[in-house]
């Protein structure tokens, strides 16, 4: 038994297969634009700024911050050099209140809390040698430069 089948349906089918690909083909196109990964960003350069006229006086620079750590009844570092104007920032991450105190007694945080900071700003060069009134035996020194 053989099946005709008339020039219109031949048509139909083939524009139908047509259809079918293109579809196929843009639902590719679709999914591989979605998954390319962007660009990686170009490196990050700082501006420089506008120059200077001569004469004009440039912007102080901001003076450095120090982080010292105090964790199990230590100052982490106990010891640091440091530029004059920068900021000594003292967190305690123990389970217990401790104080910095300076024994020139330039500067005395009271309790510190778990969790909480005590800064201050080293002016002048000198050594500063600072301790924990709870635990005595808790000491540091920072020597400005």
């Amino acid at each position: 038994m053989k099946t005709y089948f008339c020039n219109a349906t031949k048509n139909q089918n083939l524009l139908n297969i047509i259809l079918f690909l293109a579809l196929v083909l843009a639902v590719v196109f679709t999914v591989s634009c979605q998954s390319q990964t962007p660009a990686p960003a170009p490196p990050y350069v700082p501006d420089e700024g506008t120059p200077l006229a001569p004469g004009e006086p440039e912007e102080p620079a901001t003076p450095p911050q120090i982080e010292v750590i105090i964790q199990g009844s230590t100052f982490i570092p106990d010891t640091q050099n440091i530029p004059a104007g920068a900021l000594v920032l003292w967190y305690n991450d123990d389970s217990v209140d401790h104080t910095i105190t300076a024994r020139d007694n330039s500067f005395d945080s009271g309790m510190i809390s778990p969790n909480e900071t005590f800064e201050y700003t080293f002016e002048q060069p000198g050594e500063v040698e600072y301790y924990c009134k709870i635990h005595p035996s808790m000491v540091g020194k920072i020597t400005v430069e």
